[in-house]
C-alpha cells in the first residue's frame, strides 16, 4: 500500500521510534477503520 501525503506522520513515528531506544515512549494510533493505521505503523520499520 502506498501512502500519499503522510510524510509528516511517518517522520513523527520515526522520531518516536528513535526516542524509544533511549527512554520509554508511548505512541497511540487512533483513527477510523480501514484507513491504513496498521500499514502505516508497519511501514516505519
Amino acid at each position: 500500500m502506498k501512502f500519499y501525503d503522510r510524510k509528516q506522520e511517518l517522520a513523527i513515528l520515526q522520531l518516536n521510534t528513535r526516542q524509544s531506544e533511549k527512554t520509554a515512549c508511548f505512541t497511540m494510533m487512533v483513527g477510523r477503520r480501514r484507513i491504513g493505521k496498521t500499514a502505516l505503523l508497519l511501514g516505519i520499520r
